[in-house]
């Protein structure tokens, strides 16, 4: 496991323990939830843009066009 040091301000730091603690956790917990979440999302977006790249962009909106009507 490695460790990581994050620098923030006192107020960012004071909110983020008050969030973990209302979520009865700790704030390195919560941190770790939150990079899952950026992590999650930025894979979504690398996959979207790889199948973006494979597509056929006047065929999509055809499709999408032919569905409009319905």
């Amino acid at each position: 496991m490695a460790t990581i040091t994050y620098r923030t301000t006192d107020e960012k730091r004071d909110k983020l323990s008050a969030l973990a603690s209302e979520q009865n956790l700790s704030v390195n917990k919560v941190i770790d939830e939150l990079v899952t979440i950026a992590l999650a999302e930025r894979d979504a977006f690398l996959r979207f843009s790889l199948r973006a790249q494979k597509g056929d962009a006047e065929q999509a909106l055809n499709i999408l066009r032919s569905k409009a009507i319905d």
